[in-house]
């Protein structure tokens, strides 16, 4: 398959390489250069991995060629950009590229929790000093979590709420707290860009115990814990570490492959993208207004 990958920063790169282990034909693109010679006569898909502001325009541009688009998160800035791209989406296939979709650990996750009740669920995306000039913390870290949550919950959340903490400037947050309800469901998504080290963990409680999955040290955790009366009467804890021979990049490319030559649906698709895309809003817009949002009635 002959796959044009624009953008050539830290992860335009990231996906060459990927894509060039997996024997793929790669054409590399900047941003600035001439993406009309992107045709369906030199090309069958195009990866876009160029700032988030200039998604919209490029994705429009290569499916009004016919050509199929995988668009890394976030994928559109908004609804209004989504409804403007979803037109074209009949001439070729559209993906988002949510990688976490594509990990054992998430596998894993979604394996051991077929016999549980969901009770809550608590992500943590939080870095040094990586601040985005374009974006806030939501748009940045936040279509990571909300896809997650949408393959695992199956469902719109009820309400979502946004707090932020502005500490170097007034117009973005430096840390974002969203609080989202699915049914019984709470979750709690924390980011931002000046904590003191990495952090990229999900914990999801439920009836039994705790699933935990610690993405920077690459290990999953089930706790399993019997509490009676306030007092803790079992505690055991299994560390599960995968060896991913197979890179969840490498498994999000080959999705977009099988896409685009089998029409094998892949978990990214553009009913998924259009959800994550929504629930975005609603965080942004409860952020900016202080509202408690309702998507579910919405959508």
């Amino acid at each position: 398959m002959r796959i044009a990958i624009i953008g050539t920063g830290y992860w335009g790169s990231k996906i060459v390489e990927t894509a060039k282990s997996m024997n793929l034909n790669v054409a590399l693109y900047d941003i600035n250069d001439t993406l009309d010679t992107i045709t369906p006569g030199t090309t069958d898909g195009v990866i876009i991995a160029t700032p988030a502001a200039t998604h919209k325009n490029i994705t429009k541009m290569m499916l009004r060629k016919g050509i199929d688009v995988l668009v890394e998160k976030p994928a559109f800035m908004n609804m209004a950009e989504y409804n403007e791209i979803e037109p074209y989406t009949a001439n070729a296939k559209l993906m988002a590229g949510h990688i976490l979709l594509y990990s054992e650990h998430f596998d894993f996750l979604k394996q051991n929790l077929v016999d549980k009740e969901i009770l809550h669920i608590e992500h943590r995306r939080l870095a040094w000093g990586r601040q985005q000039k374009d974006i806030n913390p939501i748009l940045h870290y936040a279509p990571h979590d909300v896809a997650l949550l949408d393959n695992l919950l199956k469902t719109m959340p009820d309400e979502v709420q946004s707090k932020g903490v502005y500490i170097t400037r007034q117009t973005q947050p430096d840390f974002v707290t969203c609080d989202l309800k699915y049914g019984k469901v709470t979750v709690q998504l924390q980011m931002g860009w000046y904590y003191h080290k990495k952090v990229r963990d999900v914990s999801v409680i439920t009836d039994k115990g705790t699933l935990a999955w610690d993405d920077t040290a690459n290990k999953s955790k089930w706790i399993s814990q019997l509490v009676e009366d306030g007092r803790q009467i079992q505690h055991m804890d299994k560390n599960i570490t995968f060896n991913e021979s197979v890179s969840p990049l490498q498994k999000q490319i080959q999705a977009f492959v099988d896409y685009c030559e089998n029409n094998k649906l892949p978990d990214s698709d553009m009913a998924h993208t259009k959800r994550v895309t929504y629930i975005v809003e609603c965080m942004e817009k409860s952020l900016k207004t202080g509202e408690v949002i309702c998507p579910s009635k919405k959508y």
